[in-house]
């Protein structure tokens, strides 16, 4: 696939058509059996139950297959992000590779009387991800081209997941670059897609949130958690700070003034100086002479327009839990 595409051609397939995005960086647990489905759905926050059958007459959507997650322990926080493919005879967990071993022995441990086996097939298996409205579409290409593929948002904007075998990756990303239809479908660089992912509000694992923070604390409660599911490890905490309590400090979007980058972990203060949080992560704005930054702020801070300095610089909020930017898929303060 061509690299050379700029920022803004891939901007533009991300909110037009689709961005794909090869993800060398996850290892893959591979859960069979007929007890497969049930028994990983008690140990994520995203709901893998079985559709219920529907009324008569009632038309079907497309079979999603798949969803975004996060695995939590006891006490709520947050292991592992995980992606998750529904396949015929089997089940694909996604996970960083740096957490893969370490979450086979964990889900290894709640495997007890339940029909289902568990392994490790990192090195055999290799994701793709489609991000923008067009991502749904190319997921017959990319079956055709031998991998698995699920319907799942992880942006905002649109999204599928492809899980194949590593000798078929590039066979499968090229059958996605080369889908015809209204709207670019374009390959992403590492270098784009983290301007693009800060813009788009989308927050890195062992950068803006790791295993200390809870799900509400990372802002990812929306995205990676079903409150209407039934019981999964982890689940009192997390529902009890959504339904009875709220997280200490928030992730949010913030628009600093001036070009120079915000140094690493740069204070986040309100006008009069009193520091609230810190920054996790920055990109140059690339629509203007501004920083764009993901960080945490204290919980009664972390609403859209707060104003506030980073670094010493003005600053605003311009996304936050809730607000209606944060699923817009509008470009953030514009």
């Amino acid at each position: 696939m061509n690299d050379a595409h700029g920022l803004d051609e891939q901007r533009r397939a991300l909110r037009e058509g689709a961005l794909v995005q090869p993800m060398p960086e996850l290892g893959t647990l591979i859960v069979t059996g007929s007890d497969r489905q049930t028994w990983l759905n008690g140990l994520v926050t995203c709901d893998l139950a079985p559709q219920k059958p529907l009324p008569a007459g009632a038309k079907a959507a497309p079979p999603a297959g798949g969803a975004y997650g996060l695995n939590v322990v006891k006490t709520g926080k947050i292991f592992a992000e995980v992606w998750i493919v529904i396949a015929e005879d089997r089940i694909y967990v996604g996970a960083l590779r740096d957490r893969i071993e370490a979450l086979r022995e964990s889900f290894d441990r709640y495997l007890i009387m339940e029909d289902a086996e568990l392994a490790d097939a990192t090195g055999e298996h290799a994701w793709v991800f489609a991000h923008g409205p067009r991502a749904a579409e190319l997921a017959a290409a990319g079956r055709a081209a031998g991998a698995d593929a699920a319907i799942v948002d992880w942006t905002g904007l649109g999204g599928a997941l492809f899980v194949a075998p590593r000798q078929a990756e590039g066979a499968v990303l090229e059958a996605l670059r080369a889908a015809g239809g209204a709207g670019p479908v374009l390959p992403t660089t590492a270098a784009a897609w983290e301007v693009l992912r800060v813009e788009n509000n989308v927050p890195r694992f062992g950068v803006d949130f790791d295993d200390q923070n809870f799900p509400q604390e990372a802002s990812l409660e929306e995205r990676a958690v079903s409150f209407n599911k039934g019981c999964y490890l982890g689940q009192e905490t997390v529902f009890m700070l959504q339904m009875r309590g709220h997280a200490k400090k928030r992730l949010v979007q913030l628009a600093v003034e001036g070009e120079d980058a915000v140094p690493a972990g740069a204070e986040i203060a309100l006008p009069d100086g009193a520091a609230v949080g810190a920054v996790t992560s920055q990109v140059k704005d690339p629509g203007g002479p501004r920083v764009l930054a993901l960080g945490y702020v204290k919980y009664k801070h972390a609403a859209q327009g707060t104003a506030l300095r980073v670094a010493g610089r003005a600053a605003e909020i311009t996304r936050a839990p809730g607000a209606a930017a944060a699923a817009s898929g509008a470009a953030p303060g514009r």
